[in-house]
């Protein structure tokens, strides 16, 4: 068997060297960006998550306060009333909600003006 010389080359080394620095840089170059944008997309996640209960609560809020006609004398409204089945009366009649209120909002205010409180 021959026997390694003490003079030997040592491009092998200088190859493998540099293909770990090449390596090392390609993986830091990708995952420290990477990892920016991980945490960068978790405050906007929590930011999100956050908006959605905001609207989820104005809706409640909405839906609570929303009354769309006026209780009989003596009669409470129950506060029940569906916004989808009223637009969907309203699209029954080939109307907008604007066309409605353009058509019918003169009468009820005129009538609000005659009926004492």
């Amino acid at each position: 068997m021959r026997e390694r010389s003490t003079k030997d080359s040592a491009f092998p080394h200088w190859v493998a060297i540099g293909s770990l620095v090449f390596v090392l840089a390609m993986f830091f170059s990708n995952t420290v960006p990477a990892l920016r944008e991980r945490q960068g997309l978790a405050g906007l996640q929590a930011q999100l998550v956050n908006l959605q209960q905001q609207f989820e609560t104005a809706i409640e809020q909405t839906a609570r306060q929303a009354h769309l006609g006026t209780a009989r004398h003596g009669n409470e409204p129950d506060g029940n009333f569906d916004l989808q089945s009223l637009l969907v009366a309203i699209d029954e009649h080939n109307l907008t909600p604007l066309e409605l209120w353009q058509q019918y909002g003169e009468s009820a205010k005129s009538r609000d003006e005659r009926e004492p409180r």
